[in-house]
C-alpha cells in the first residue's frame, strides 16, 4: 500500500510552485489515486490540491496527512498529469496553470459534470411490507419502475414529500449522487440536423484520403500537412477521415480557429455523426459546457468538435486530431499557459499513437518548411471540387485612385462591382480587419492624435455610441470637437473600420440589407450562429466584417469579394506581418466563386506591388513561401530559429526596465548558443498603465535550455523588489508586439 503522496497546492502562485510530500493515512491508503483532489493541511489552513504521483518513499521525515479525499475517482488521467508537466516545462508556466487549463472550472469548485441527486431504493426495499403505507409502496414502485430518479421528477410523477421522506428515515431509499445523460449539442437538436452521407471522392482527395486511412490503420503517431486550396473539399476529407477512425473503435477530434465557424462545422459533423459530437468553445454557459464534457467522458461523445481549449478535452483512445485553418493564430493562447493547440496536438497523437492531421489552404511557414524536410507527410490538393475555379483577383492601386481625386473609401472598380451584385440580386463580403468608425482621430491643423490615457495607442472612434474606445482596456472618452493640443477645429478621422464601412454602404444602397460581424456585434452568445443563418438564407445581400467572416464560411451566392484595406496586417511591426497578410487575404478571396454565377475579388492597397499582395492575387503560395522563407532565412527568424520572449510590466517606467535588465544578464549563462536580443520597449510600449519592456532569446532547440532558463525564472519571482513587475514567459510567441 503506498504511504506517501505528491501533491501540487491548488493556489496560482509562484513561492507554491511544486509538490509537497504528504503521509497517507491507513484508511485511506487503498482508495488514494493519482489525478484525486484532496483536502491537505497547508501553512496555517487547509487547502485543495491534486496528487500528482505516489512515490515508494520521501525524503522528508516528519509528514503531515491527508485531510480528505474529494473525489471518489480521478479528476485528471495519467495522459493528461504526464501532458501538464510538459506544459509546464514547454510553456514555462505554473504546474497548477497547465492542470487548470485542463479541467473546467466548475470541477475545480466541486461540482461534478452533469452530477444530479437522485433518490433510490436500497437492499432492504426488496422484502418490505408497506400495506398499511399505500403512498409510500407507491412511490417504492414508482422507482422499481423507472429506476433512480431525482425527488422533484419523483414528486412529479405522483409521490410526495412526506412518503420520500418517511423511506428514507426506515432506511428502504436514499439519495445518492449520480451523472445525467440527457445530451447537449449546443442548441442544435439531432431532428434539426440534416443527415448527410459520404460524398464521392474526386481524384485528388482519394489519393489523400487513402494515404490518411492507410496511417489510421498502422496505429502509430504521424504528422500530416493536408495543403489543399479553398473549396477543394478538405471538409469531406476531415469527415471521412473520422469515419473510418471510429471505424477502427478510436475516438477524433477537431479544431476550428473562430467560434464563427462552428455552427457551420456543426452541421457538417452532426448530420454524419448524429447523437456523437460534443461542442466545446467560450460560448458556452457552464451547464452547457458540464453535459458536453459528461458526454465525452462516458464514452457517448466520440467526436470532439472545438475551439483551441477542446485539445483539452478527455477522450480517450484518440486516434486522429483535426486542426482546420492551421496557420490561424488563435490556436495560440495569450495567457498562461501560453500554449499553441498545434503543439499540444502533437503531444497527445504521439501519447496516443494518433494521427494529427494539420489542414489549411496558406499553411504556416514553419509546417510547411517541416514538411518539405521529410518531419512530416505532404498532401495536396490543387483544384477545387467545384466546376468554377479560383476567382479572378484585382488589385487596386488607391494611391493612383487619389491621385485621379476619387477620395472615396471605395475605389471605383470595387463600386462597378457591388453596383453589379446588388442588380443581379447575388451576394457580396466585404472585408476590413478593423472595428469600429476609424482607426484614430486626428487635428489636421497641429498633427495631434488622439490617445488612450492608459495606453500607448490610439483611440478608434465608434461612432454608433458617439465615443472613442481603446480596444486593449476597453477606456472610452467623449468625440473632441476640438483639439486638446492646440484647440483647433479642423478634427479629422482616418483609416475607416468596420462601422465605417457600414455606414458608407447604407448610404450607397439604403435598401439593401446588410449585416455586419465584428467583436462589437458577436457579443452574444448565438450572435454567430444567428448572423451565419441570415446570410445563408439570403436575408441580407452583403456581409461586412473582420477576419471571423475570411475563413470557412461557404456561401454559393457570394459573387463578390471586396478588400477595402489590405495593408491593416502588413504595416504591424512584427516579422510575420507579410504572412499574415497574405494568408487572409488567400483566405477571403476563397469565400466567392464556390458556385454556378463565380465571383471576383477586388483587392485595394496602399502597396500592390509587395510580394504578399501579388502572389495573393495569384493564387500562389509556393512563390509567396519561397520569398518569405529566404527572408526569414536571412534573420534568423522562425522556422529557422525558435524564439523565448520575456516581457515585463509594471506601472513604474524604472522599475520595470532594472527587472528587464536583472533577469537578462542572468540569461547569459543559461542561453547556451542562442542570440540574446534586448531588454527593448516593446512596440506597444504601455497597455492599460503597464509600461512593456521584452527580451528575446533566438536560437535552435531552445527547449533543451528549459530546466536552465526555468531556474532563472525561479530565481528571478524569489526576489524582493520583482512583485510590482510581472514576467510573462512566451515559447515561440505568434505576435510580438
Amino acid at each position: 500500500m503506498p504511504l506517501y503522496a505528491e501533491v501540487i497546492i491548488d493556489l496560482v502562485s509562484n513561492a507554491v510552485d511544486r509538490p509537497f510530500h504528504y503521509h497517507i493515512p491507513s484508511e485511506m491508503q487503498d482508495k488514494i489515486k493519482p489525478g484525486m483532489r484532496v483536502e491537505v493541511p497547508f501553512s496555517n489552513r487547509r487547502c485543495q490540491g491534486y496528487v500528482l504521483r505516489l512515490p515508494g518513499k520521501s525524503a522528508v521525515d516528519s509528514l503531515k496527512d491527508i485531510a480528505a479525499i474529494i473525489d471518489p475517482e480521478p479528476l485528471l488521467t495519467a495522459e493528461q498529469l504526464a501532458l501538464s508537466h510538459w506544459l509546464s516545462m514547454r510553456f514555462y508556466c505554473r504546474l497548477i496553470d497547465a492542470l487548470h487549463a485542463m479541467i473546467p472550472a466548475s470541477f475545480r469548485k466541486g461540482k461534478r459534470p452533469g452530477e444530479i441527486k437522485v433518490i433510490e431504493p436500497t437492499d432492504l426495499a426488496d422484502g418490505a411490507a408497506l400495506k398499511r403505507a399505500p403512498a409510500q409502496e407507491k412511490t417504492l414502485d414508482l422507482l422499481r419502475q423507472k429506476g433512480p430518479l431525482p425527488r422533484q421528477e419523483l414528486i412529479r410523477l405522483g409521490a410526495n414529500s412526506h412518503s420520500i421522506r418517511s423511506l428514507e428515515q426506515k432506511g428502504l431509499v436514499r439519495a445518492v449522487t449520480a451523472r445525467a445523460t440527457s445530451p447537449v449539442n449546443d442548441g442544435l437538436e439531432d431532428e434539426q440536423v440534416s443527415l448527410t452521407k459520404p460524398h464521392l471522392l474526386r481524384e485528388e482527395q482519394a489519393i489523400c484520403f487513402n494515404r490518411i486511412r492507410a496511417a489510421l490503420e498502422e496505429d502509430k503517431p504521424e504528422k500530416m500537412l493536408l495543403h489543399g486550396i479553398t473549396a477543394s473539399g478538405k471538409t469531406e476529407i476531415y469527415l471521412q477521415s473520422i469515419a473510418r477512425c471510429l471505424e477502427l473503435g478510436r475516438s477524433a477530434m477537431i479544431l476550428v480557429p473562430e467560434i464563427a465557424l462552428t455552427p457551420q462545422m456543426i452541421e457538417h459533423f452532426a448530420g454524419r455523426f448524429p447523437g456523437r459530437v460534443a461542442v466545446l468553445h467560450s460560448r458556452l454557459s457552464v451547464a452547457e459546457k458540464n453535459r458536453q464534457w459528461q458526454m465525452i467522458l462516458d464514452g457517448r461523445a466520440r467526436v470532439v468538435l472545438g475551439a483551441r481549449s477542446a485539445i483539452f478535452a478527455p477522450l480517450g483512445i484518440i486516434g486522429l486530431i483535426i486542426i482546420d485553418e492551421e496557420h490561424e493564430t488563435t490556436y495560440k493562447q495569450e495567457e498562461a499557459p501560453r500554449y499553441h493547440a498545434r503543439e499540444v496536438a502533437w503531444w497527445r497523437a504521439r501519447y496516443n499513437r494518433a494521427v494529427l492531421m494539420l489542414g489549411s489552404a496558406t499553411p504556416s511557414l514553419e509546417s510547411y518548411h517541416e514538411a518539405l524536410e521529410g518531419k512530416s507527410v505532404l498532401l495536396r490538393m490543387q483544384e477545387r471540387v467545384t466546376p468554377i475555379q479560383l476567382p479572378p483577383v484585382s488589385v487596386v492601386d488607391m494611391r493612383e485612385e487619389l491621385k485621379s481625386g476619387h477620395r472615396f473609401i471605395f475605389s471605383r472598380r470595387l463600386l462597378e462591382e457591388l453596383n453589379g451584385v446588388i442588380e443581379r440580386d447575388e451576394q457580396a463580403l466585404l472585408f476590413i480587419n478593423r472595428r469600429g468608425f476609424a482607426g484614430f482621430v486626428l487635428c489636421r491643423e497641429c498633427g495631434h492624435v488622439v490617445r488612450c490615457s492608459s495606453c500607448d495607442v490610439s483611440l478608434t472612434l465608434h461612432l454608433d455610441r458617439q465615443v472613442m474606445c481603446c480596444h486593449y482596456c476597453a477606456h472610452e472618452a467623449p468625440v473632441p470637437e476640438t483639439c486638446p493640443a492646440c484647440r483647433g477645429t479642423k478634427i479629422r478621422y482616418f483609416s475607416a473600420g468596420t462601422q465605417r464601412v457600414e455606414e458608407e454602404v447604407k448610404k450607397l444602397y439604403p435598401e439593401t440589407p446588410l449585416i455586419r460581424m465584428d467583436r462589437d456585434t458577436t457579443t452574444g452568445r448565438h450572435a454567430h450562429s444567428h448572423y451565419y443563418q441570415q446570410f445563408r438564407e439570403r436575408k441580407a445581400k452583403i456581409l461586412i466584417g473582420t477576419q471571423m467572416i475570411a475563413k470557412g464560411f461557404d456561401f454559393p451566392d457570394v459573387t463578390l469579394v471586396g478588400v477595402v484595406a489590405a495593408d491593416t496586417t502588413l504595416n504591424l511591426p512584427d516579422f510575420r506581418a507579410p504572412e499574415r497578410t497574405f494568408q487572409l487575404l488567400t483566405q477571403v478571396a476563397g469565400r466567392t466563386a464556390r458556385g454556378p454565377r463565380g465571383g471576383r475579388v477586388i483587392v485595394q492597397t496602399y502597396h500592390p506591388r509587395h510580394h504578399s499582395i501579388v502572389t495573393a492575387a495569384d493564387h500562389d503560395y509556393i512563390s509567396f513561401f519561397e520569398k518569405e522563407l529566404e527572408n526569414r532565412r536571412q534573420l534568423a527568424y522562425p522556422p529557422f530559429s525558435e524564439l523565448v520572449r520575456f516581457l515585463f510590466s509594471g506601472p513604474d517606467e524604472e522599475a520595470v526596465f532594472e527587472a528587464a535588465t536583472w533577469l537578462t544578464g542572468r540569461l547569459e549563462p543559461a542561453a547556451g548558443e542562442a542570440q540574446i536580443l534586448g531588454p527593448a520597449p516593446a512596440s506597444l510600449y504601455r497597455i492599460k498603465e503597464q509600461y512593456r519592456v521584452h527580451t528575446i532569446l533566438k536560437g535552435r532547440a531552445l527547449p533543451r535550455l528549459a530546466p536552465g532558463l526555468k531556474k532563472v525564472i525561479r530565481e528571478y519571482h524569489r526576489r524582493k523588489d520583482s512583485g510590482s513587475v510581472r514576467l510573462a514567459v512566451d515559447f515561440n510567441p505568434q505576435v510580438v508586439l
